[in-house]
Parts: structure tokens; C-alpha cells; sequence
């Protein structure tokens, strides 16, 4: 993000609907009112991370918290790790939400 220009997004950004607070993302850009989530396989593998839920629960449970996010009215957009090995990519998905940058340079070299 920081190499392809993008504006620094808050991390770690709380989000509360009107049941109460749906989590923390991982990042947040109030002026695009965006959520990035990054997400590795292990949240969905890792017992410590399952905690006792099986991996198809850990799914849905993820798909419900991200709907409860986006009917906040915020916007979400994921990456996993393969993004983050081709940084056009990510720099591809940040730049389709419209996430701003503070300077017009891409992190893909020429």
C-alpha cells in the first residue's frame, strides 16, 4: 500500500451496528468509508483459531460478520497472501475501490 501510494488507512478500526460492535477490521479508510481484510487460510484451519467451531462454521460466521459490516454502510474489500506476492494485484483492488492515494505512483516496477 505504502509503496504503490495509497493513503494510510486506521488499522484495526472498530465497527459497532445496532445489535453492538461486529469486530475490528483490519483496515479502514474513513473517507472511502472502506474495509480491507486481509485473510490467511490459518483462521480457518488453526484449532486456537477455530475454537471449536468446524472450518464450514468459521466460514459462515465470517460471511455474517462481513454482511453485518457492509449493512453499516461501509464497504469491504479482501486480499490473501497471493495478492501480497504480486503487489499489482492488491495495488488493482485498492485502486478499484477508489482508496486514494497521496501520490499517482505504482508499486509495479516498469
Amino acid at each position: 500500500m505504502w509503496v504503490a501510494g495509497f493513503l494510510p488507512p486506521d488499522l484495526q478500526h472498530g465497527v459497532r451496528d445496532a445489535a453492538g460492535r461486529v469486530g475490528y477490521t483490519d483496515y479502514y479508510w474513513d473517507t472511502m468509508r472502506l474495509v480491507g481484510e486481509f485473510d490467511g487460510v490459518e483462521k480457518y484451519v488453526k484449532p486456537e483459531y477455530l475454537r471449536g467451531r468446524t472450518v464450514s462454521q468459521a466460514v459462515v460466521d465470517e460471511k455474517e460478520r462481513e454482511n453485518r459490516i457492509r449493512a453499516t454502510g461501509l464497504q469491504v474489500v479482501r486480499w490473501v497472501w497471493a495478492d501480497l506476492m504480486e503487489p499489482a494485484r492488491l495495488e488493482r483492488k485498492l485502486a478499484a475501490f477508489g482508496v486514494p492515494r497521496r501520490r499517482a505512483r505504482s508499486a509495479v516496477w516498469p
